[in-house]
């Protein structure tokens, strides 16, 4: 009687999970950009100067510019040593700009929400912000980001049980 193995090319979706958190995590650089054109007469009560908002992520030598409108995607790569160029022509052209980074994708599912510039944009960053909605919102947001105090836990240092 003979007894045959089953093997499979493809690693199980854990094993792919597993071999994610082990790699060196190397945080991305990014750059939220905020503008104020508004195409689309509805855009016209969000806050002025805020009514649309993009990313700009870095990766490898490249930028890679990420637009979600309204009636579909924009992506754009530029080389790296263009980085100054720009952020030149997005400042001149009105734009403003927020430095930020892409966060590590978690297990866990995000909640659905409409598809606007604002979710897509917070999505590709990794944030999870469930009360920001508007591109003012999401400015606010980053802004305070580098702002908020860092609690560190150093109760075992002291000899203290962690609950």
């Amino acid at each position: 009687m003979t007894t045959l193995a089953c093997s499979t090319d493809k690693p199980s979706a854990r094993s792919r999970m597993v071999r994610r958190r082990s790699r060196p995590m190397v945080e991305r650089r990014a750059m939220v950009m905020f503008g104020g054109d508004a195409d689309l007469r509805w855009l016209r009560v969000l806050r002025p100067g805020f009514r649309h908002c993009f990313a700009v992520l870095k990766s490898g030598e490249y930028w890679v510019i990420y637009n979600p409108l309204s009636n579909g995607t924009e992506v754009e790569i530029w080389p790296d040593e263009h980085e100054e160029t720009l952020r030149a022509w997005l400042v001149q052209n009105g734009y403003r700009v927020v430095d930020d980074a892409v966060r590590p994708l978690r297990p866990a599912s995000l909640p659905w929400a409409p598809y606007t510039c604002v979710e897509a944009v917070k999505r590709v960053l990794g944030l999870r912000a469930p009360g920001v909605f508007t591109p003012w919102q999401l400015y606010r947001y980053l802004r305070n980001l580098k702002k908020r105090k860092k609690v560190i836990d150093r109760r075992h240092y002291l000899g203290y049980k962690s609950f």
